[in-house]
């Protein structure tokens, strides 16, 4: 079928109306292009309902329309429409009908209106999106149509939307049997017949194999066909080498082609053992994984095809090779970027079952739905060689009424894995199953357990050996269907359950960023597991503070944050793609980084107890700027592979001290603060492998503009520009916290403006703005076919700068 995309030119409305002839005859509709995030466009309060879990933001009820225009050309064509996510209860009316209702705002769905259009005349598309009762997540969701919409039009006879899929035998490494596999669909009264015909393209669009079977279909059927296609010296897929072939199906009938159809896919062998754990392509990996969420920080939820590129761009370029779509189905165009970038991904469906976890979650319609989300996910998603792994669940033991002493409430858990997972292998036999599961709620973890080296972990994992084998047991059972046993904060239980469990494969689905070193130290001693997941690799809203740390004990107590706490503060990389501390200990973690980095604890903080989150870090700083605290003690974190560090400051020096991974690659120097210049050599036998240098700023004195790119394409694409106070001297200003105005003229549009500061306060969607640790973050839409874009920002008390963007009609 042709695939139209129909995002612009929609108009909303926030209304609590609910009837439908009055919805139509409003007047006061605002024009708006997808995808489209209200929540992020509203005022946060403190008296939200929604609460710290998902940022103090707002719920509503609001209506969609647009208005399709089918000419002649469209008589007797099949017409169906596509929505890839909306966030809310969604009802689909066309021309007042009613045509859909959809329950997870996770899931893509289709809605064949073929009977419901009116050829030669004006067709609106009504969509009533309903999300005011709060809260319905555990994290920032977003509310409205906040993905692309499709329309998919086809001929009599056609290729199914999401029933194009391609399987394959790797015979050797020089030759695979390719086996596409389409399923037709006949609408006419009378009996259709023709030639179908499958082409295999190179990655650079070049023809290599075709071959073509007859089809035959009697009236009003639909069947599957299937054929087999042999490659010989065919590239693998891979992360080093993400090698995508292209395949297209094209339906011929008296030698014209009626419709088609394309996708991409990849060739690649995954195997597991707990002997050797996992094997891509027959080669040995560990998951170097991290957990996301699907905001995209600034942006709200929306959408675009460049925001998922770049949350792609961001994991590869910070050593990961694997994400943990936390805990649903993610945008089509985010793992087609996985695809193109060389990503693996786990896959998850649902963060709960039948028992809730917040008051309006799925757990009210999950029972009703589950089935056709699974299967409409799994359809949807089946060619992308980037999954390696489908996930039926996140923690689903929280809130179902299990007692840990005895087998009540675990029955419908272990019926409900073993449904889901019996499921998703009839779907797809070609992925692993996993599930995430930890059973223990950290809400009943008291601040009296985060002492010092303690924060928390040992009261989680521990427990007592009644307790352990308890735990034990009743993931045997649960696991019972299930390939791999995702393991929520249980590193302890690595080994112990290698030998315990002797054909259990393990995969550390979420991991605490704080025992990082710990983590990946057990991941690699311990065959039967295949990776490490931290939650989280990005910062996300919502679920605000879970990683904030404290110097209150009493504020410490609540699991979240008070208001005006926003941002989750717990990722590797921030809300604007800016690594934080924890990455770069990372990168000395997993040997991506070779010289040692220097971090400074705000003095303020010197000698005061901090309680820290399970999901915390310690909240040091790439800053040497304390005005005011000349002479008073501060404390300097150098995280280092070597066998030594030196540490000088303004030349002199303070003294060598233990690195490496004696000391987990953290080295500590207690010193008196003194403006200048610190600069750390780090040692490995003797001889010095690598420096690092922190220095005082003066005063910010202009602003800098970094664009990811000076060329977009026509129509919804995304540059993403850097903010920076820099002084007299070019040097970033780390504590600068200056406001800014954002001015964008020409073919652009500026869609938000923003930092990573985790009690943000203003509006992303304001050209007024403020720099937080120095720096701010842009973005900015396409809006024409072609042109140019100009970007002015100033400052108070600073120099403007300006930059200018190019449109063009194709990719650069």
């Amino acid at each position: 079928m042709q695939k139209i995309n129909i995002d612009r030119s929609w108009e909303y409305l926030e209304s609590p109306l609910n009837y439908i002839d009055s919805v139509m005859r409003e007047k006061n509709w605002i024009p708006v292009d997808l995808p489209h995030d209200i929540a992020i466009e509203k005022e946060r309060r403190e008296e939200n309902p929604s609460g710290p879990d998902e940022g103090f933001t707002a719920g509503c009820s609001l209506f969609y329309k647009k208005e399709l225009d089918f000419g002649e050309e469209y008589k007797d064509k099949n017409i169906i429409l596509e929505f890839e996510g909306i966030m809310g209860i969604s009802e689909i009316f066309i021309n007042g009908f009613l045509v859909k209702k959809h329950f997870y705002g996770y899931t893509s769905f289709l809605v064949d209106i073929t009977k419901y259009v009116k050829i030669g005349e004006k067709n609106i598309l009504i969509v009533h999106v309903e999300n005011t009762h709060k809260p319905s997540s555990r994290w920032y969701a977003g509310t409205g149509i906040y993905r692309h919409v499709w329309l998919h039009v086809g001929d009599k006879v056609y290729i199914k939307p999401w029933e194009f899929h391609i399987t394959y035998d790797i015979l050797n490494n020089e030759k695979a049997i390719i086996y596409p596999k389409v399923i037709l669909k006949n609408t006419d009264d009378k009996v259709q017949n023709g030639k179908l015909v499958f082409e295999i393209f190179s990655k650079n669009n070049e023809l290599i194999k075709s071959k073509e079977i007859d089809f035959y279909l009697d009236s009003k059927e639909e069947k599957e066909f299937r054929t087999d296609i042999e490659l010989s010296n065919f590239i693998f897929w891979d992360i080093e080498n993400p090698y995508l072939y292209k395949i297209r199906a094209r339906v011929i009938k008296n030698n014209k082609e009626i419709d088609t159809s394309e996708t991409e896919f990849g060739i690649r062998s995954i195997s597991i053992s707990p002997e050797e754990g996992l094997k891509l392509n027959g080669r040995p990996i560990k998951l170097k994984g991290g957990c996301i969420h699907h905001d995209h920080g600034i942006l709200g939820s929306k959408s675009y095809d460049r925001a998922e590129e770049r949350k792609v761009e961001i994991l590869k370029n910070n050593g990961f090779n694997a994400v943990r779509l936390a805990h649903n189905p993610y945008a089509p165009s985010f793992l087609s970027a996985c695809d193109r970038l060389g990503l693996l991904v786990i896959d998850e469906f649902f963060d709960v079952w039948t028992c809730g976890k917040k008051s309006y979650d799925y757990h009210l319609y999950f029972e009703k739905c589950w089935e056709e989300e699974v299967e409409s996910t799994i359809k949807r998603d089946f060619n992308h060689p980037s999954i390696i792994m489908w996930s039926i669940g996140n923690e689903v033991t929280w809130g179902s009424g299990i007692d840990w002493e005895r087998e009540e409430g675990y029955s419908s858990i272990y019926e409900w894995s073993d449904k889901l997972a019996k499921k998703v292998k009839e779907l797809d036999p070609t992925r692993f199953v996993t599930s995430a599961f930890c059973g223990l709620s950290f809400e009943s973890i008291n601040v009296e357990d985060m002492e010092e080296d303690n924060i928390v972990l040992l009261g989680i994992w521990k427990g007592n050996e009644e307790t352990k084998e308890r735990w034990g047991e009743i993931t045997k059972r649960f696991f019972k269907l299930l390939d791999v046993a995702g393991y929520n904060y249980k590193i302890e239980r690595y080994a112990y359950d290698r030998i315990k469990y002797k054909d259990r494969i393990i995969c550390g689905t979420e991991t605490f960023p704080y025992t990082m070193y710990d983590n990946w130290k057990e991941t690699l001693e311990n065959s039967n597991v295949i990776g490490d997941f931290v939650w989280t690799a990005i910062d996300y809203l919502g679920e605000a503070g879970i990683g904030r740390v404290s110097i209150d004990r009493e504020e410490a107590n609540n699991f979240l944050g008070k208001y005006p706490w926003f941002l989750a503060n717990c990722g590797d990389i921030d809300i604007c793609g800016e690594k934080r501390p924890q990455s770069y200990y990372r990168d000395i973690v997993w040997r991506n980084r070779k010289d040692p980095i220097i971090f400074a604890l705000p003095p303020e903080l010197y000698g005061k107890k901090l309680y820290m989150r399970a999901w915390s870090w310690e909240p040091v700083e790439r800053i040497y700027n304390f005005k005011g605290y000349e002479g008073k003690p501060i404390r300097i974190y150098i995280y280092a592979d070597a066998d030594e560090v030196e540490l000088f400051l303004n030349g002199k020096s303070l003294g060598r001290k233990l690195s490496g991974e004696k000391v987990k690659f953290k080295t500590i120097y207690d010193i008196t603060y003194e403006p200048g210049v610190l600069e750390v050599i780090a040692y490995k036998d003797g001889k010095e492998v690598g420096r690092d240098r922190l220095e005082t700023t003066s005063d910010p004195s202009k602003l800098i503009l970094i664009p990811d790119r000076k060329e977009l394409i026509s129509y919804g694409d995304l540059c993403y520009v850097k903010i920076i106070a820099v002084d007299e001297k070019g040097l970033e200003v780390p504590d600068a916290d200056n406001k800014i105005t954002v001015e964008v003229k020409g073919s652009g549009k500026l869609i938000a403006l923003g930092n990573s500061d985790p009690f943000f306060h203003g509006s992303f969607v304001s050209s007024l703005g403020y720099l937080y640790k120095g720096k701010a973050l842009a973005v900015i839409k396409s809006i024409e076919e072609e042109g140019e874009i100009y970007i002015k920002v100033s400052g108070d008390m600073l120099k403007s700068s300006e930059e200018k963007i190019y449109i063009k009609k194709e990719r650069p």
